[in-house]
């Protein structure tokens, strides 16, 4: 089955392929449809369609703008172009964006369906030349991307200096000339283990697109990208950008599933090796969790402002950031190496230790929104400081303890760190989802995040996409007023944000099972 997005601004032409097209008897599905590239460009990130129908004259995004950003950004979709004017300037500007069909209006169903199968024997070919090992490496392995890559590898890990780095990327014709940059590790996750070099090529593919903001390289299984940007939410969103892609991209052509992890973002050539520590960090973190997901070193170590606590307990917390509980072991024995035989016997001493435990496991607990008196009861109180324990060796183990409870709630709290955000998105949306105009890009804004970042953890944390849930609240929002009220099916249409009537009664057919008129009869009866 492929899947379809229409992007037109007439309705006419939307109705007209929406509701002549034999889509039941074919492979394809429509998946959706906006009237202009703009709203298009942000479903598309969430839909993630096989084939785009767009025409080329819209307002606000016109076609081949739209084309140029998805050609570059989501390099396995297959455009389709519509236009009214039979010009060739268009033509051969669609041509050089790598167009599939350029198709002139008014297009019959029967055009169209020859120009989709084309594409789909084209989909095809591309999947069986992908698995092709042969093609892939006579792609992949030439001299100058193995230079190239190997180069990468040595500046991630710190092993050439800034200076001799930049005159090396110049013989290269490698840009590394940038204000800001982040390392992403990804690797493979899941039953699928697809060889490095399938992988490789398709995270090659997509960086060829990012127009040099992306390098990858790869190191054992571990697959790396350098990302570029102007700032650090430039870095952001172009960083969730190429992780998405490359998550749906694999996924899409090796049944691989990725786990991806992003690192801090720096702001120099000789910082990049400190982002590429922060990536693997967060991915060996990331894997004791939850493999398959994007996380970021800022999600997983979130800054709270002020220090509440002296500094000499910094090296503590920096360890539980990362730790499992298979490391407190270690974590003690260190604090007991540390002290020394004289000082673990000091009945003063081990107090100490147990008020920079209990301040620092305090701290995690309430970096993940938690609340320290519950999650660590007695601990917490501090009352217990006085008389605590009779010996040193009971004092060590209530703090083995306190840590065993802070890292087993930060944990748990790990898939739902930004529940707050859900929290916030969702009642925006909740509350809004009657705008035609709410979008992916508006609600990204609302809860302060770049789209792309927003998109990643609202289908991580849901489940869905946010077109899904927009849909399901609508479609849910229809049935109470067919239900409850004499409203029209148009006025109905309107009232849950949906411009066009006849998209809507195709939408509501395609969730409920049946139309609107079949809904109202079987609730009243």
């Amino acid at each position: 089955m492929y899947t379809v997005f229409l992007v037109d601004d007439e309705i006419v032409i939307r109705e007209g392929i929406r509701n002549s097209f034999p889509w039941e008897r074919t492979p394809f599905s429509l998946a959706g449809e906006a009237q202009d590239g703009e709203i298009a460009l942000s479903i598309l990130k969430d839909i993630k369609p096989d084939i785009l129908i767009t025409d080329i004259r819209m307002p606000f995004m016109d076609g081949l703008s739209l084309s140029r950003i998805v050609s570059r950004t989501m390099p396995w979709v297959h455009i389709v172009i519509l236009s009214g004017y039979d010009d060739f300037a268009y033509a051969q500007e669609a041509i050089s964006l790598g167009v599939c069909e350029y198709l002139l209006k008014p297009v019959s169903a029967e055009d169209l369906k020859k120009a989709l199968d084309r594409i789909a024997e084209r989909i095809q070919r591309e999947r069986a030349e992908q698995e092709n090992r042969a093609v892939l490496r006579e792609r992949f392995e030439t001299q100058a991307r193995s230079l190239q890559e190997h180069f990468l590898y040595d500046i991630m890990a710190g092993v050439v200096g800034a200076e001799p780095a930049l005159s090396r990327a110049r013989e290269l014709s490698l840009s590394l000339i940038s204000h800001r940059y982040a390392v992403m590790a990804l690797a493979c996750s899941g039953p699928v283990n697809p060889d490095r070099l399938t992988l490789m090529a398709h995270l090659r593919r997509l960086a060829d697109g990012s127009g040099g903001q992306v390098h990858v390289c790869a190191s054992g299984p571990l697959m790396l990208a350098l990302v570029l940007g102007e700032s650090d939410a430039d870095v952001e969103e172009r960083a969730y950008a190429f992780a998405l892609a490359a998550k749906h991209e694999t996924q899409r052509g090796t049944g691989c599933t990725l786990s991806v992890a992003i690192g801090e973002t720096v702001g120099r050539v000789a910082h990049i090796a400190s982002s590429f520590g922060s990536a693997q960090r967060a991915l060996s973190h990331l894997g004791t969790l939850h493999a398959g997901k994007i996380l970021s070193e800022r999600d997983l170590a979130q800054e709270t402002g002020a220090l509440l606590m002296d500094l000499t307990v910094v090296p503590l917390l920096e360890q539980l950031k990362f730790a499992t509980l298979d490391d407190i072991p270690r974590i003690m024995d260190y604090y007991a190496t540390m002290l020394g035989d004289t000082a673990v016997r000091s009945t003063l001493i081990a107090h100490y230790t147990f008020v920079e435990v209990l301040f620092a496991a305090s701290r995690i607990v309430k970096e993940h929104g938690g609340d320290p008196e519950k999650v660590l009861p007695d601990a917490a109180r501090q009352e217990m400081l006085i008389g605590v324990a009779s010996s040193p060796d009971d004092i060590l183990t209530m703090c083995e303890d306190m840590l065993r409870r802070a890292i087993s709630f930060r944990a748990q709290k790990a898939e739902t760190r930004y529940g707050a955000v859900i929290g916030k998105a969702r009642a925006y949306i909740d509350a809004n989802y009657h705008n035609a105009d709410i979008t992916l890009h508006s609600v990204a804004r609302e809860v302060a995040l770049s789209s792309s970042h927003f998109c990643t953890i609202f289908s991580q944390e849901m489940g869905l996409t946010f077109i899904e849930y927009l849909t399901n609240l609508r479609v849910e929002n229809a049935k109470r007023l067919l239900r409850t009220t004499g409203m029209m099916s148009s006025e109905v249409a309107y009232a849950v944000g949906y411009g066009d009537p006849r998209y809507f009664s195709y939408l509501f057919k395609k969730h409920a099972g049946m139309t609107t008129r079949e809904f109202r009869s079987a609730a009243k009866s």
